[in-house]
C-alpha cells in the first residue's frame, strides 16, 4: 500500500458518504419491487426509515470503532464490490497510522526564501536517515496489517505498473523482492544525494558496493532463472536499453539480442553513481570509443544492417523532433525519414561538387548555395512552413555551413562529423618581363 496515508484518511469520510447512500438506494430499490403504491403503509415507511437511519449509524459506528476487521465484515454483507471494500478498510487501517507518519514528515521552514529552491536534501525533502527507516517500517505494518485483513492485493496496491516487469516472479515473492529494492535504492539515493553534483571515486565504489549487496541479497529469494529475468527486466542496463527500444519500436527478440551486447559492454565500463563514465583520461576515452565501436559492430551484425540502421537513427535528438513534428501534424509516417536523411543527400552532394574538376571555384560555390536552397525547399514541402521554419532552425545548422561553401560530413549516428572548406584556387602571378 504505497498511497499517502494522509491522502487516503482524508477520503475515509467521502467512503462512508458514500456507503451510506448507497445503502439507502438498496434500500429503496428493494422496497420499490416488492410492493406496491397501493400496499404501502404507514406502518411500512416508518420501518423503511427506521432501516435506512439504521443502515446510516451502522456505517458510522463500524468506521469510529476503529475495528477494521468488523468494518469489512459489513461492507462485504452489504454486498459492495471488493474494490470499495478495499479502499474504505485500507484508509481505515491507514488512518491508525496517521499521526505517526505525519510526526516524521520534516516541519517546513518558514524562514527558507520562496523563490530558492532548496539544495540540501531536497531528494529525501529533508527527511533524515533514521525518519525514513521509521516510515518505511510503518509502511510495511501497515501493508501486511491490509493483507492480513483483506487478504493479498491483486493490483499490487495500485501499483499495476509494474506487474509486467514482475511477470515472471511468483506471487510469493514479491513483498520480499520490493523491499529489498526499496532498501537498496534509498540507500542508494543517499550516496547520491551526499555526492551533491560531485562524485569522488569513494562515491562509485560505494554505489558499486551496494548494487553487488543488492544483487546478492536477490539471489538468496530468487532461482537464478528468475534472477536472470530480473537482470534482463529491471538493472541499470535494462533500464537505458528500454528508453532506447521504445523509441525504436524494437521487438523482444530485438531487445534480448542488444540486451546481451549491452550488458557485456556495461560491465566493462567505470561508471558513476548516475551510471555516467568517469576518471576518463585520453587513453581511457579511446579505450572506450573503440569499445563503443565494437559493440555497434555486434548489434549490427545481430540485427542486420537495415534494422541497425533504424535504431541508430531513432537515438538521434534531431530525428525525434522529426517524428514529434509529424506525430503532432499528422504528417505521413515516412516523413521523419525522408527529411532527416536528406543530410546523407547533401554531404553526398557536397563532395561530388568539390571534387568536380569541369567546375571553377566561384561555380562551385554557387552550386552550394543552391543545394542548401533546394535542400531548405524539400524540408518545407515535407514539414509546412511553420514546422520547417522551427526545424530548420533548431535542427539544421549545418545546412548553412553548406551555404557558406563548405563540404559537410556526417557519421553513421546521423551527428556532424566535421566540414571540409572549398580552397579558392591561387591567384596566378603575373608573367615576368
Amino acid at each position: 500500500m504505497k498511497a499517502l496515508p494522509l491522502l487516503l484518511a482524508a477520503s475515509l469520510v467521502a467512503n462512508a458518504a458514500f456507503v451510506t447512500v448507497t445503502l439507502r438506494r438498496t434500500a429503496s430499490d428493494v422496497e420499490s419491487t416488492s410492493a406496491s403504491p397501493s400496499s404501502v403503509t404507514e406502518t411500512k415507511l416508518s420501518s423503511s426509515t427506521q432501516s435506512k437511519t439504521s443502515a446510516s449509524t451502522d456505517v458510522v459506528s463500524a468506521l469510529k470503532a476503529n475495528d477494521p476487521e468488523a468494518l469489512r465484515d459489513f461492507l462485504r454483507a452489504a454486498g459492495l464490490p471488493d474494490e470499495t471494500v478495499r479502499s474504505i478498510v485500507g484508509t481505515a487501517i491507514w488512518s491508525r497510522y496517521r499521526d505517526r507518519m505525519k510526526a516524521l514528515q520534516p516541519k517546513p521552514d518558514h524562514d527558507k526564501p520562496w523563490w530558492k529552491d532548496d539544495q540540501r536534501n531536497n531528494r529525501f525533502g529533508g527527511a533524515t536517515r533514521e525518519h525514513r527507516t521509521e516510515m518505511r517500517r510503518l509502511q510495511a505494518e501497515a501493508n501486511n496489517e491490509s493483507t492480513r485483513i483483506l487478504g493479498p492485493n491483486k493490483d499490487n496496491h495500485g501499483w499495476g505498473w509494474q506487474d509486467t516487469r514482475l511477470s515472471f516472479l511468483p506471487e510469493e515473492k514479491h513483498q520480499n523482492f520490493r523491499e529489498i529494492e526499496q532498501d537498496y535504492q534509498d540507500l542508494i539515493q543517499e550516496v547520491q544525494q551526499e555526492m551533491n553534483g560531485f562524485t569522488l571515486p569513494s562515491d562509485t565504489e560505494k554505489i558499486r558496493f551496494l548494487q553487488a549487496e543488492q544483487k546478492r541479497d536477490l539471489a538468496a529469494i530468487l532461482t537464478p532463472a528468475e534472477l536472470a529475468d530480473y537482470e534482463l527486466r529491471m538493472s541499470r542496463t535494462a533500464q537505458q536499453l528500454r528508453w532506447k527500444i521504445t523509441r525504436f519500436d524494437g521487438t523482444e527478440e530485438e531487445y534480448r539480442k542488444i540486451f546481451i551486447l549491452q550488458k557485456a559492454f556495461d560491465e566493462t565500463q567505470n561508471l558513476d553513481g548516475y551510471g555516467n563514465a568517469v576518471n576518463l583520461g585520453q587513453d581511457d576515452w579511446k579505450k572506450r570509443q573503440e569499445a563503443e565501436k565494437a559493440l555497434g559492430l555486434q548489434i549490427k551484425e545481430s540485427l542486420g544492417a537495415e534494422r541497425y540502421a533504424e535504431y541508430i537513427r531513432a537515438q538521434n535528438h534531431e530525428y525525434q523532433q522529426l517524428q514529434a513534428a509529424a506525430k503532432r501534424l499528422a504528417l505521413p509516417p515516412a516523413t521523419a525519414t525522408t527529411v532527416f536523411n536528406l543530410r546523407y543527400e547533401v554531404a553526398a552532394e557536397s563532395k561530388r561538387i568539390a571534387d568536380n574538376q569541369d567546375v571553377d571555384y566561384d561555380q562551385k560555390i554557387q552550386l552550394l548555395a543552391e543545394l542548401g536552397k533546394t535542400t531548405r525547399e524539400k524540408v518545407t514541402a515535407n514539414l509546412g512552413s511553420e514546422a520547417s521554419g522551427v526545424y530548420l532552425k533548431s535542427g539544421m545548422n549545418w545546412l548553412t555551413n553548406v551555404e557558406q561553401g563548405n563540404v559537410i560530413k556526417f557519421d553513421e549516428n546521423g551527428q556532424q562529423s566535421g566540414w571540409d572548406r572549398i580552397q579558392k584556387p591561387p591567384a596566378k602571378k603575373p608573367a615576368s618581363k
